[in-house]
């Protein structure tokens, strides 16, 4: 009796453990992909961005830590089957084709003010069996940091 209660507790004890490790893992993640509205964006608190460290930033949100359920079939995104398909810069000053369209799109989410120094990137879902999936986030870096709305 006393074994099977031994025994009864330390495996209670290692599930315990290893919801804790999945709690903190999930928490984890969830803190790294949060996107939210930069709150006081300006021209003092943003920093320059290279195109390269805005696509490694949005990479991290975006693909890191998901998993998708395609008809029945579990897939974990990569930069192979979810990639990037097109990365432009917001500013005001810049007038790409293309990027009213996505300047006005990153205003609604979170004001003008932050939009004019954002960095649109969109992402293509290749293992959806639906046709042209899109993903569009939007990027600052300002001084306390990268933000991804």
């Amino acid at each position: 009796m006393t074994r099977c209660l031994s025994t009864s507790w330390v495996l209670a004890v290692v599930a315990a453990l290893a919801a804790a490790s999945f709690v903190v893992e999930s928490t984890t993640a969830a803190r790294t992909t949060a996107r939210r509205c930069p709150a006081a964006i300006n021209g003092h608190t943003v920093r320059p961005a290279s195109v390269d460290r805005v696509l490694a930033i949005a990479r991290r949100v975006v693909i890191d830590h998901k998993i998708e359920n395609n008809q029945g079939r579990i897939t974990r995104r990569t930069a192979a089957n979810y990639p990037v398909i097109e990365v432009t810069e917001l500013s005001a000053v810049l007038r790409l084709p293309g990027a009213e369209s996505l300047r006005r799109l990153a205003s609604a989410r979170c004001g003008s003010e932050t939009a004019q120094f954002a960095w649109a990137v969109i992402f293509t879902d290749t293992q959806s069996v639906l046709c042209c999936i899109r993903e569009i986030v939007f990027v600052v870096h300002a001084k306390d940091g990268w933000k991804v709305f």
